[in-house]
């Protein structure tokens, strides 16, 4: 069982270069107490659904927009259709290093949600992290 001061992680890409980085990048914080990786949006919503029935989701949703099989976008809308977790205790984020998403408005396009350019820093983290 986690300690109350330390937050859980789920990332989600399929990238797996990026995502030993960024483990490596959250181990740094602190306040971060486990990290658990998906490669795609299903993957991530069975691990999820298996999370909610132990009551030991994320406080930290980081998802990569373009994978296959299931992509961010279609995870995140899935996350939120599905009631799988409370946004007020878990922030998704999607990221990805395509430029063109940084102008989109995911608040339109997926409420609860914010974007962060790839590759994320330490900062990033710590703000995403809070």
């Amino acid at each position: 069982m986690l300690m109350e001061s330390t937050k859980k992680v789920l990332l989600v890409d399929d990238d797996g270069v990026y995502l030993f980085l960024l483990k490596r990048l959250l181990k740094k914080h602190d306040s971060v107490g486990e990290v658990v990786s998906a490669g795609d949006g299903a993957e991530a919503l069975a691990m999820l659904r298996t999370d909610a029935a132990r009551g030991t989701l994320p406080q930290v949703i980081i998802t990569d927009i373009q994978m296959p099989r299931m992509d961010g976008v279609a995870f995140a809308k899935e996350l939120a259709r599905l009631g799988l977790v409370d946004y007020r205790r878990t922030k998704v984020i999607l990221n990805s290093g395509k430029v063109s998403y940084a102008s989109t408005d995911w608040s339109v396009e997926v409420p609860s949600v914010s974007f962060f350019p790839k590759p994320l820093t330490y900062e990033d983290l710590a703000g995403i992290l809070g």
